[in-house]
């Protein structure tokens, strides 16, 4: 070992807000007087990384919400005959 502790695995949450934070920071640079084209080439490719990176980012944080509401939901659901769980409710013509 190196000797340097493992940092704790960050949240979705913190990774979105460390992204924004860069991302208003690109754009303060794109919008910079005194620029060679090299430099807006390579702040926009860092925009555009960055904005594929803040959606997936965000993509996830509400995967992970809406999974959350499952599985609250499925805590909650009423137990059948036997002690199982009933599963899903279908209505007419789910089937």
């Amino acid at each position: 070992m190196s000797g340097r502790k493992r940092r704790k695995a960050g949240t979705v949450e913190e990774a979105r807000r460390i992204l924004w934070r860069a991302l208003e920071r690109a754009g303060a640079l794109a919008d910079a007087e005194e620029q060679t084209p090299g430099d807006t080439l390579r702040v926009l490719h860092a925009v555009s990384q960055g904005v594929a990176a803040y959606v997936r980012v965000c993509e996830v944080a509400d995967l992970e919400a809406r999974l959350e509401a499952l599985e609250r939901a499925a805590e909650r659901e009423p137990e059948g005959q036997g002690g199982e769980k009933t599963g899903p409710r279908l209505g007419k013509g789910a089937a």
